[in-house]
């Protein structure tokens, strides 16, 4: 009798044990991304729950809109470069990003009271945007989007 078909066997088992740890472990490893993106979702829908912005007042000034937006939630807004906004005109919406260019940008002129987080949108208080736009466009409405998606939108008064 022969050695051949022992080792044929052992090497089949062998493979066969590989193969199952493999893919084992390829499960457990996706199971283990996928719980981690759950509990990321779950986190920044919680945060969206917590947060709320109202516009309060706009004001019109030849090219540059004013816009006092408070943080009614209870969720500070820390990157205040990352929040969007959005003109709308009777051609349809633009968006305006922050501090770039000479016209369509917005930046923040203050905090009000700005005394638990220097620098962070925090509850309770109001963030005054200036808004830059070009010479001949009437904007009719404008909307200012959290970067975590909670927005808030107002019809410009003249």
């Amino acid at each position: 009798m022969s050695a051949g078909p022992i080792v044929a066997s052992g090497v089949g088992i062998l493979l066969l044990v590989v193969t199952a740890y493999v893919l084992i472990g390829g499960t457990l490893a996706t199971t283990e991304v996928l719980v981690e993106a759950q509990s990321s979702l779950a986190a920044q829908q919680e945060a969206r729950m917590r947060t709320a912005i109202a516009i309060q007042e706009t004001t019109l000034n030849n090219q540059s809109l004013s816009v006092k937006v408070d943080n009614t939630g209870s969720e500070p807004v820390v990157d205040i470069s990352s929040i969007d906004v959005y003109l709308h005109y009777e051609t349809g919406p633009v968006y305006i990003p922050y501090e770039k260019g000479d016209v369509n940008y917005w930046n923040n002129v203050r905090i009000n009271p700005d005394g638990v987080h220097p620098g962070q949108w925090d509850p309770d208080e109001t963030l005054t945007l200036i808004v830059t736009f070009e010479e001949d466009a009437t904007p009719i409405c404008v909307q200012v989007v959290t970067p975590n998606g909670v927005s808030a939108s107002t019809y410009i008064t003249r």
